[in-house]
C-alpha cells in the first residue's frame, strides 16, 4: 500500500511540472515580456549640451519607460578620461539632496565606453534667467534670491558631506519651470582630506580636452575662482564661499563679477580688485553688496567661516535685518525696524498724533481760560496803580538820574587813576617799582586789562581835547598805550614827540614798526615772546607783565604762547618746557633759588592752559609760587622743597600729588588724603 501511495503522488508531481511548462509568462505577463525581449536599456538619444569632457544626451530609459540625461565621453575621448567622468558620476551619487542632481545608473556600454544617467530637468541654466532679467526685466531680486539660497542649501548639505563643488558658476545651476533648482557638473568636485584624486596633468591636457572649463594650469572658470584656486594652493570650503559671493555678485547685478579676457581676469581676481556691486548696478542693496564683498575676500580668513553663515546674512536682509556683513549705522537700523513693524508703527503714530492733538486742544483751551482770567486780575491792577503810576515814573527817573551821577563819577575816579599810572610808567625808573599809593592801579589792570585800558585811552582823549598845555605828555601816554597793544606803527609818532622820556622804548618801537606782522601775531606768540624778552632785558618787567595781561584778554592762549610765558622769567626762561598736546609743564630748576613769581608778585603761569606740573630739582617751597592754576589736575612735588598745599580753592580741579614718602608731615598728608589722590 505504501509503495502504492509514493507512486500516486510522484504521478500528480510530474502532471503539476508538465502543466507549469506549458504555461509561457510572457503571455500572462506582457510587461514583464517586453522587459525581458529587452536587448539595449538605452535608445533615441538626442544631443542637449555639450561640454569641455563630456556630451550629455537625452535618452529614453526603456526599463523605467521615462527621459534621462546621459553623460558620455565626447567620441574621441582618451581613455585616461575614463576614470574622471567615473568619479565625478560617484561623487554625485553620494550626494542625495533636493538642490543637486541625481545619478541613477553608472555603468559601461557595449563599446566600453563610460556613462552615467541623472534626471532630465526641463528649464534653463541660471545664466540664461540673468540673461533673461538683465534684457526685460523678468524675474525679480526676491526670485533671484530665492534660488541663490537654494544653491547655498545644496553647498551646505555637500560641504557637510566633506563634498567641495570648485567650479561654481550661474551655467551650472539649472533652474526649472517650477521653482525647481539643481547644482550640476560636479567634474572639479573633490572630497577633502581625498588623496585619490584625479592628477591634473589628465585635466589639463589639451589634446584630450575641448573647451574644458580649464584655463593654463588652473581648473575653474574666472570670475568665480578664489584666489588660492588660481595659485594653486590649499583649497577648502571657503574656496567654494568665494565662488557663492560670484554667484550673488552675478545674481544681484545680472552680470559677472568680472569680465574681459582670461588673464586680465584671473589678475584680477588674485589682486582682489573687484569692483563693488553698488558699482556695476542700479538699485543693487548696499547690505547685500557688503555681503558680497565679505563671501568674496582676497584671505580665506576673511571670508564667512561657512556656508550657514553666508545662508544666515542672506535671509537677515530678506527678513528686514541689517547683515553682519554691513556696519550699518542708527539711521539704517532705525528705517530697517519701521519696515519690519510698518503696520504697528503707523498705528502707533496716529495715536500718537490723536493724543498730541487732544492735548493740545487741551491745553488751548486751559490757556483761554487762564488769559480770561489774567486779563480780568489786569485790570483790576491796572485801576488799582493808576492814582500812584505818575509818581512813581517821577521817582524812577529821578532814581536813574542819580545812578548815572555816581556811575559818571567813578568812571571819572577811575580814568583820572589809570592815566596817573600811565604817566608814571612812562617816567618811571627802570626798575618799574611802584609807588605804595599806585598799587591799586597795577592790581586793577591785571585783573580787567581791557576795561582799565578802554578807560586810560578815554581820559588820555579828553585831556588832548580839554587841556592844550598838557597834549604832547598826554600823546606820549598814547603811544606807551599803543606800544602796550602791539600796535607800534601807531605808537610811533606819538613817541616822536618826546623821545627822551621814553628811554629806549622808542628804538625798540621802531624796529618792531618795520618788522612786527599783525597777522601773524593773531595765530602766534611768538612774536610777543620775544618783545618780552627785549622789556625784561630793558628791566621793563611791569610793561611786560602789562602787555601779556593785554594779550591774553585780547587774543588768549594760541601757539608758541608758553615762550611768552617764559620770557618773564628772564635769565630761567630755559627752566620751563611746555608741552601743548598734554599741557604738561616741567620745571627744572637745576638746584637754583628762584621763583615763579615775577618781581612785582604777578603769577605768569596763570595764562597757559596746564594741567599737570612736575617740578624737578627746585627750591621752591611755597604751593602759593605756582597758585592760580585753575585747570592743574596732576602735580608732581617730588623735586620741591613743598611741604603744604594750604588752600585747594587755588586749585579747583586738582585730583592728584605726587610726593616722596616723606615729604608732607603727617597731619597734612591726612588732610590732603580726604581731598586728593596722593600717590609717592
Amino acid at each position: 500500500m505504501k509503495e502504492e501511495s509514493r507512486e500516486r503522488i510522484q504521478a500528480l508531481n510530474n502532471l503539476f511540472e508538465e502543466a507549469f511548462e506549458e504555461i509561457d509568462p510572457g503571455a500572462e505577463s506582457p510587461l514583464y515580456g517586453q522587459l525581458c525581449s529587452l536587448h539595449e536599456r538605452y535608445g533615441e538619444a538626442e544631443l542637449i549640451a555639450v561640454g569641455g569632457m563630456k556630451r550629455i544626451l537625452k535618452v529614453l530609459d526603456r526599463h523605467g519607460n521615462r527621459h534621462v540625461a546621459m553623460a558620455r565621453l565626447h567620441q574621441d575621448a582618451s581613455d585616461l578620461l575614463f576614470d574622471p567622468l567615473i568619479r565625478e558620476a560617484r561623487l554625485t551619487a553620494l550626494l542625495e539632496h533636493p538642490n543637486i542632481i541625481s545619478v541613477h545608473d553608472v555603468g559601461v556600454d557595449e563599446g566600453g565606453q563610460p556613462y552615467f544617467t541623472m534626471d532630465l530637468k526641463a528649464g534653463d541654466g541660471l545664466d540664461v534667467v540673468l540673461q533673461k532679467a538683465l534684457a526685460d526685466g523678468g524675474c525679480s531680486l526676491a526670485d533671484r534670491l530665492d534660488i541663490f539660497l537654494k544653491v547655498c542649501d545644496a553647498m551646505t548639505y555637500a560641504h557637510s558631506r566633506d563634498v567641495i563643488h570648485l567650479d561654481l558658476k550661474p551655467a551650472n545651476i539649472q533652474v526649472g519651470h517650477y521653482g525647481e533648482v539643481l547644482v550640476c557638473d560636479w567634474g572639479l568636485a573633490k572630497l577633502i582630506g581625498d588623496t585619490d584624486e584625479i592628477d591634473d596633468d589628465v585635466l589639463l591636457n589639451p589634446d584630450l580636452l575641448s573647451g574644458m572649463t580649464v584655463y593654463g594650469r588652473v581648473k575653474g572658470t574666472p570670475g568665480y575662482m578664489a584666489p588660492e584656486q588660481i595659485r594653486g594652493g590649499t583649497r577648502d570650503k571657503r574656496t567654494d564661499i568665494y565662488a557663492l559671493g560670484a554667484l550673488l555678485y552675478a545674481v544681484l547685478t545680472c552680470r559677472p563679477p568680472l569680465e574681459g579676457d582670461t588673464e586680465a581676469m584671473l589678475k584680477a581676481a588674485v589682486s582682489g580688485d573687484i569692483v563693488s556691486p553698488t558699482v556695476r548696478g542700479s538699485g543693487v542693496p548696499e547690505s547685500l553688496s557688503a555681503v558680497v564683498m565679505k563671501a568674496m575676500a582676497l584671505k580665506p580668513a576673511n571670508r564667512y567661516a561657512s556656508v550657514s553663515d553666508l545662508i544666515t546674512d542672506v535671509r537677515a536682509f530678506l527678513g528686514g535685518f541689517s547683515p553682519v556683513a554691513h556696519e550699518s549705522g542708527p539711521a539704517t537700523e532705525f528705517l530697517l525696524f519701521y519696515r519690519r513693524h510698518r503696520v504697528s508703527c503707523n498705528v502707533a503714530a496716529v495715536f500718537m498724533a490723536m493724543v498730541m492733538l487732544v492735548t493740545a486742544l487741551f491745553v488751548d483751551r486751559l490757556s483761554a481760560k487762564r488769559e480770561q482770567a489774567e486779563t480780568l486780575a489786569g485790570r483790576l491792577r491796572v485801576e488799582k496803580q493808576e492814582t500812584g503810576k505818575l509818581a512813581a515814573r517821577l521817582q524812577v527817573e529821578k532814581e536813574e538820574t542819580e545812578t548815572l551821577a555816581a556811575r559818571l563819577r567813578v568812571e571819572k575816579e577811575d580814568s583820572e587813576a589809570l592815566l596817573r599810572e600811565v604817566g608814571r610808567l612812562a617816567t618811571a625808573p627802570p626798575d618799574d617799582v611802584a609807588a605804595p599809593g599806585d598799587q591799586f592801579s597795577n592790581d586793577f589792570f591785571n585783573q580787567l586789562p581791557l576795561v582799565s585800558y578802554e578807560l586810560t585811552m578815554r581820559s588820555v582823549s579828553e585831556m588832548i581835547d580839554s587841556e592844550p598845555e598838557r597834549a604832547n605828555e598826554a600823546r606820549s601816554q598814547l603811544g606807551y598805550l599803543y606800544f602796550m597793544s602791539a600796535e607800534f606803527t601807531r605808537a610811533k609818532p606819538h613817541f616822536e614827540i618826546n623821545p627822551e622820556r621814553m628811554r629806549g622804548l622808542v628804538r625798540v618801537n621802531e624796529a618792531l614798526a618795520e618788522s612786527f606782522d599783525p597777522e601773524k601775531h593773531q595765530t602766534s606768540a611768538i612774536q610777543l615772546a620775544g618783545i618780552i624778552k627785549t622789556l625784561h632785558s630793558m628791566n621793563r618787567i611791569t610793561l611786560a607783565e602789562k602787555m601779556l595781561s593785554y594779550d591774553y584778554a585780547s587774543l588768549g592762549y594760541r601757539e608758541g604762547y608758553e615762550l611768552a610765558v617764559a620770557a618773564m622769567f628772564g635769565d630761567h626762561a630755559d627752566c620751563f618746557s611746555f608741552e601743548a598736546g598734554t599741557r604738561t609743564l616741567t620745571v627744572d630748576g637745576a638746584g637754583e633759588s628762584f621763583s615763579l613769581r615775577t618781581k612785582n608778585g604777578q603769577h605768569p603761569l596763570r595764562f597757559l592752559p596746564i594741567e599737570r606740573l612736575i617740578l624737578v630739582d627746585t627750591m621752591i617751597s611755597d604751593s602759593s609760587e605756582f597758585a592760580d592754576l585753575k585747570m592743574l589736575g596732576v602735580a608732581d612735588l617730588r623735586g620741591s622743597q613743598v611741604s603744604s598745599m594750604g588752600d585747594l580753592s587755588m586749585f579747583p580741579q586738582l585730583k592728584t600729588l605726587l610726593v616722596r614718602p616723606d615729604q608732607l608731615p603727617q597731619e597734612e598728608e591726612a588732610r590732603l588724603r580726604a581731598l586728593v589722590q596722593i600717590k609717592y
